[in-house]
This record gives structure tokens, sequence and C-alpha cells, in this order.
């Protein structure tokens, strides 16, 4: 499994009640590729922690991740018992991302040593020479490792996030699978029921731009092709370009049986599954039915998961799944102590724990964890069977937009593409902008090599 994703997560609040669900990848926000701006970087991403080193023993940690607070503690004091260092935790604020946090805490001269981020995110960071190498947590322990560079690596995965869909199986006659079926049974529901077939999300949004780049996947689209150091931009080249004028046309068919999406974010597709107001939508994993059974129980029952719709006869080849994890700050003042927390979680008797604070989202990092006993004695997961059965049988196919290079190397353009929502807008382009499905092609194929210069 070639990993990547995401950039950062928001706490959601949906439909006004007190359930607050982690969401990944849910925060709008300006290419990372400016946000770490390289301060005190060399450039070359540095592997030997660098910067202040250890000049102070308390490790600062930055993170998202308020939800699983209670065994983030646990494994914090287990770490502080057996080493010489106390650990100060940030959590963001419910709907900010950390990447707020992060600049102020580097504007004050005091960056954490440690940040909860995606692999895409970690990319970035190291192409600007912010990151210490987390080589110890991560090579030889089973763990994927998709920001190695140089034979060091920068990011240490601790979760599995996989796009997933969610239909109305009272609505629906059966999951319908293939475009064609999808087009017929949204066009009947949207016809003789008071709901909207299917949700198609369009504009700078992470929910809409990993909607459409998913839907191009499913169609053999290569966005790209090429080694790290020279990547192409072949979306608008050859048969790639049919196949995606292709994947425009079917999206425009979709969106006559879909709300008004544009600029809509997860949160908001949920709201309009729970609110039903549509039938169908395209998330990520089993957060739709986290957020909707504390909301609308009444409509648990009534919901199965679904893989992202297949083009007639073609196969699941790729499929988009957010990886996140740990990155160390290479100029933090506890470089080296962060670097042996980060191996020290990565290697806890609480690490399934801390997997399992929000199940159904987040899934274990590696086969042999999904198929752990843990995981299948996980209440909430045996409650669903069946979203645990789509992510084993697809495992192999998980990819990410970072993994988009010449045999699976990391592809920096993808990953900036991916942190301005650049396939998001082209929706918007088209379906709010009015250009056709040809033109739609060749405005993407532009903004990407537009990255590139």
């Amino acid at each position: 499994m070639a990993h990547e994703p995401t950039t950062r997560r928001r706490f959601l609040r949906i439909a006004g009640t007190g359930t607050i669900v982690a969401a990944a990848g849910c925060t709008d926000r300006p290419d990372d590729g400016g946000s770490d701006g390289g301060e005190n970087g060399d450039g070359n991403g540095g592997g030997n922690g660098g910067g202040n080193g250890d000049q102070s023993k308390k490790i600062q940690y930055l993170s998202d991740r308020g939800d699983s607070k209670d065994v983030i503690d646990q494994i914090i004091s287990e770490f502080e018992e057996k080493h010489d260092y106390t650990v100060e935790v940030t959590y963001t604020s419910k709907g900010k991302s950390t990447d707020e946090q992060l600049q102020k805490m580097k504007a004050a001269g005091n960056p954490p040593d440690i940040v909860f981020d995606t692999s895409a995110d970690a990319y970035r960071y190291h192409r600007n020479g912010n990151l210490a190498s987390v080589s110890d947590a991560v090579q030889g322990t089973g763990l994927p490792d998709p920001v190695n560079v140089g034979g060091e690596s920068y990011f240490a995965a601790t979760m599995v996030e996989p796009l997933m869909g969610w239909y109305r199986n009272d609505l629906f006659q059966e999951n319908p699978t293939t475009w064609e079926k999808w087009t017929s049974e949204a066009k009947r529901v949207s016809e003789q029921e008071d709901i909207k077939g299917y949700v198609v999300q369009s504009g700078q949004t992470n929910n809409a731009d990993t909607q459409i780049t998913q839907y191009h996947w499913q169609n053999g689209v290569n966005l790209y092709s090429g080694p790290s150091d020279d990547i192409e931009v072949t979306i608008d080249k050859g048969d790639n370009r049919k196949r995606a004028v292709e994947t425009y046309e079917w999206i425009q068919q979709m969106a006559e049986y879909s709300p008004n999406g544009a600029g809509w974010e997860w949160g908001d597709a949920i709201a309009a599954l729970q609110q039903e107001n549509a039938a169908a939508i395209m998330s990520v994993g089993g957060l739709p039915i986290l957020t909707i059974a504390s909301n609308r129980p009444d409509l648990v029952d009534k919901l199965s998961p679904t893989p992202f719709p297949l083009p007639s006869g073609e196969k699941q080849e790729k499929w988009w799944a957010y990886m996140e994890g740990h990155v160390v700050w290479k100029n933090g003042k506890a470089t080296e102590g962060a670097k042996k927390f980060v191996d020290f979680f990565s290697k806890s008797d609480k690490f399934m724990d801390f997997v399992l604070s929000a199940p159904l989202f987040q899934f274990p990092p590696t086969k042999e964890m999904l198929d752990s006993d843990a995981v299948k004695n996980n209440e909430t997961i045996k409650q669903h069977p069946e979203v645990l059965d789509l992510v084993r049988n697809n495992w192999d196919a998980f990819t990410s937009i970072l993994a988009t290079g010449e045999n699976g190397q990391p592809n920096i353009v993808a990953a900036d593409a991916y942190g301005q929502q650049v396939f998001g807008q082209s929706a918007e382009q088209m379906l709010v902008g009015g250009k056709s499905p040809e033109e739609t092609v060749d405005w993407v194929a532009k903004k990407l090599r537009g990255l590139q210069e």
C-alpha cells in the first residue's frame, strides 16, 4: 500500500449538536509551500536533529487530536517515566487546523518539536528544510514509509483514513457500483423521492478535491508521470485527455441529481445525508456514520458503505487513503527528545488504543494491525462489518496523491495541487463557471503546470 494523504483535519460540529468528530483534510488553507516558509532551513531537509539541539527537556507537541487526549496522556505519562523529558501538548481548538497555531509558535520563536500532520504536508516541510529524520520509528518496523528521501524517513504514520461513500439502502434498489447505474439510480431517486440522488462537490475545498481526483482515477486517468525530480503533467495528453473529458462529462451528468455542492466541506455533505436532502455522498471512512449515529440514529440502518463509482469494465486500481502521523521539527528546542517520543509512541502498547479512539474513521497503518484482535473485537467496528470488509478487500489499492510519481515516488506537484484544491476548483469552473468538459481539462492542466514554475 503506497500512502500519503492530506492536509490537516478539523473538528466538525454537525447540525448544531454537541457531537465532535475529527475529520481528515477538512480545513481549507493556502498551499503549504508558503506556510512552512523554510525558516532556518538549509533546504536539504536535514536528518540529524540540527537547529537548537536539546537545550530544553520539554518537548513541545502540536496536535489536532484532542478527541484522543486520554490515550495520548497515557502514552506521555509512560514516556516521561522512562525518559528525562516532559511532553507539553498544544491541541488546536475545535474548527481550527494546526497550521494557524504552528505559525503562531514559529513567530514567537518557539516552534513545536513534534507536529501531528499528514504525509503530504510532511513532504512539503521536508522540501523546505524543516524536518529531522524519524527513521528509528519507521524503518524495520513494518510501518509504511511514504516520505523517504535519501534513505532517511521523515514521517511516522499512525493511521490510514480511506475515502468511502455512503448511500441510502432503502432508496437505492442495490449498490449501483458503476457510473451508468449510479446515473440511472440517482435520476430515479431524484425524480421519485423527495430527495436528491447524489452529492457532487466542487470548489476550493479538500472534500471536493479528493472527490474529483478519485473520479479521474476511477476512469484510469494518469494525471502525472515521471520521477520525483522530473514530474510531468499528463492529464491532457493522449488517452488521458479523452478519459479526463469523459470523467468531467459524467460529473456534469451527476450534478443534475445533486444539491448545489459548491464550496461544500465534509460536514456539509454529511449534513445533507443526515437531513435527508441527499441519498448518497462520497466522504472519508466511517465519518458520516459516526456523526449520523449520534444525531440521527434512526438513519444508521438505512446507510450502507460503497466504493467510488467505476465506469463499466474498469477495475479498482487506485483508492485515495489519507495517512496521518508525526513529524519532528528540525529547529525545535528538544529535537532529539522529540525523535525518542515519536519512536516510543509508534511502539507503545497503547498505539492501537490511539488508532481505535475513532473507529470506522481511523484504521491502523498496516495490514497486520488491521487483522488484529483489537480491530476485530472493537464494538463499533463489529456493528458495521461491511466497512471493515471494504477496507480489507481493497487494502492493496490504497494510495495517495503524494505517491503519484513514477513507481509511487513522492510527487510534490500533486501535493501542492492538493494544498490548493486545484481539482475541486476545476469542477467549479465547469459546474458554476460554465466551461465545457474539454475546456475544464485545459484549465486544470494549465493550473497544474503553473505549480511547476
